[in-house]
């Protein structure tokens, strides 16, 4: 079975990947994810990211106290996709992608 060139260099990056992971041990492991996440990021990046979080965490809290199921908020928003998406971060919820 012939490889195409991309997925031929795929596959080399992940076993070269894989190999380093072997040599480096636990350390591969990485450390502290918030600590990666703040070298990476503006302070920006991180403010919003801060605020979203925050944003999504009383929506939700809201919603609970209502006793609103998560499908009657789509219901009731008019958001398309599932809210639960939304809500983990998976997809940016828009009232653009309603039916």
């Amino acid at each position: 079975m012939k490889m195409s060139k991309e997925y031929a260099e795929a596959i080399a990056q992940a076993k070269a990947n894989y190999q380093d992971a072997l040599e480096r041990g636990e350390a591969a492991n990485g450390g502290d994810v918030l600590a990666y996440m703040d070298s990476i990021l503006t302070p920006q990046e991180i403010a919003e990211s801060n605020l979203r979080v925050a944003l999504i965490g009383e929506l939700i809290k809201a919603r609970e106290e209502k006793g609103i199921s998560q499908k009657k908020l789509e219901e009731l928003s008019g958001v398309r996709q599932p809210s639960s998406r939304a809500w983990n971060g998976d997809i940016p919820a828009r009232r653009s992608t309603r039916c």
